[in-house]
């Protein structure tokens, strides 16, 4: 069952309720309306028989013929007359067996009339005096033209009852069907989004509503998928062009060794390029697995309490053992507040970070003709600042435009070796923990890289 037909189903159902509770109260109201009015007017017939027996000087019989008579036009009531004896001295009709009950229960309570109800006759008991005698005077009878109108008040009920039920539905329905359109035109705009228009938003309505939150949602859903849809081809793109350079000669370096190399010399030459061109696929691999792991969501990556200056010095532990001609030195900017080793707590994942701080260390010393880098950590009040500097050939004003973009290399592509890789990965581990990364470049100068940290980052 569709969401407009349920609500308008529950709603129909929630007012039927409420409006049977109504029509209801309405009916005992008026029944007991009705029931009232009658028993008022019962009294008053029965005092007006009640008068005629004892003041008119005719036979039972008489009476009784002439009552029979009136009560074809004036539905008179029926009444018994027992004396303060409880004596029976006149009836109209046979009397009821209830009778007796009524009697000692007036004659107890000392009230002047008790109206009671058998059946679809409606019965009262009086006090009535005569000549200095008491008597009780019971009369009844049967709302004829009352009840007519009440079962015709009851089935009028009932025809609106429905009609409003029926009327209620239908209104509540378009109500649903009209409240609930926008979420049909959403699921028909997601319907034509796919992986070939990933670009496509859903309309975003004027007001700003739940319908609008929800739409807001898709879009910045779709936003990540698009993004993610879109690194991932990139990615896997760039993995078969990148690797195609290497691969291919290296395959053509083995080729040429099997047909052309006769002497020893010859295949240790051959075998040592072969090893060069793998040693550079196997670098292109690790940074593209180092830029995947840096591309994670966010929430995926793992975290922990650590020390960013034992992560700069691991960094430069690692850097050294694979090439030790680099010089790498680290220093403690001179505040006071650097004697408190706490200042350099951070709350991140050391394995990024390291890649994050040898990478731009390698740089520094890799484009540089001293083969060093100098680094200074430096604690402030709320943010923890790493400046990189080194004196090497510098960046261009255009390449620092594009430096942070994946497997661009800008004019140091002449000096050394490189797949663009490593500043996208520095960037994107920087942003992941909610740093800022800087460069002031100078060509033929160097080049400072600067970070800053929050002292205590947001999960």
């Amino acid at each position: 069952m569709k969401i407009a037909t349920r609500t308008a189903l529950i709603y129909s159902i929630l007012t039927a309720g409420i409006l049977f509770l109504f029509a209801y109260v309405l009916y005992v109201v008026s029944e007991k309306n009705r029931e009232d009015e009658f028993n008022d007017r019962l009294g008053y017939k029965v005092i007006w028989r009640s008068e005629f027996i004892f003041d008119a000087k005719i036979s039972d019989e008489k009476i009784r013929e002439l009552h029979q008579r009136n009560q074809k036009l004036l539905n008179e009531a029926d009444i018994s007359v027992y004396n303060s004896h409880k004596d029976l001295t006149f009836t109209d009709i046979p009397p009821s067996k209830s009778n007796g009950k009524y009697l000692d229960l007036i004659i107890k309570t000392n009230k002047d009339r008790i109206f009671w109800q058998q059946g679809d006759r409606q019965y009262i008991i009086i006090k009535f005096e005569s000549n200095g005698e008491k008597y009780y005077i019971i009369g009844s009878a049967v709302d004829v033209t009352g009840k007519a109108h009440i079962a015709e008040f009851r089935k009028d009920i009932i025809i609106i009852y429905i009609i409003s039920i029926a009327v209620i539905f239908i209104i509540g329905f378009l109500f649903s069907y009209y409240t609930l359109k926008p979420l049909k035109d959403i699921i028909i705009q997601i319907r034509d989004i796919s992986e070939h228009n990933l670009n496509k938003r859903l309309d975003i309505p004027k007001a700003k509503d739940e319908i609008y939150e929800l739409t807001e949602t898709f879009n910045s859903t779709f936003n990540r998928l698009e993004k993610s849809f879109n690194n991932h081809k990139q990615f896997v793109t760039t993995i078969s062009h990148e690797f195609r350079t290497p691969l291919s000669t290296l395959i053509a370096e083995l080729e040429l060794a099997k047909e052309l190399n006769v002497t020893l010399d010859d295949y240790k030459l051959s075998i040592d390029n072969a090893l060069q061109d793998a040693n550079q696929a196997s670098e292109l691999s690790s940074a593209l697995l180092d830029f995947a792991r840096a591309s994670y969501d966010v929430s995926q990556i793992s975290r922990a309490k650590l020390r960013l200056d034992e992560i700069l010095a691991d960094a430069k532990l690692a850097l050294l053992q694979k090439n030790g001609d680099y010089k790498i030195g680290i220093n403690y900017m001179d505040h006071a507040g650097d004697k408190d080793e706490s200042n350099y707590d951070f709350y991140g994942n050391p394995y990024l970070l390291q890649i994050a701080f040898s990478n731009l260390m390698e740089n520094a010393c890799k484009y540089s003709g001293d083969k060093s880098c100098h680094v200074e950590i430096e604690a402030q009040p709320h943010q923890i600042k790493i400046r990189f500097t080194d004196h090497g050939i510098g960046i261009s004003e255009e390449d620092l435009l594009r430096i942070f973009d994946l497997f661009y290399r800008g004019n140091n592509k002449k000096y050394e070796k490189g797949n663009g890789i490593g500043l996208s990965i520095v960037k994107r581990i920087v942003e992941i923990h909610q740093g800022r990364l800087e460069v002031n470049s100078a060509v033929l100068k160097g080049s400072v890289f600067t970070i800053e940290f929050p002292s205590q980052p947001e999960d």
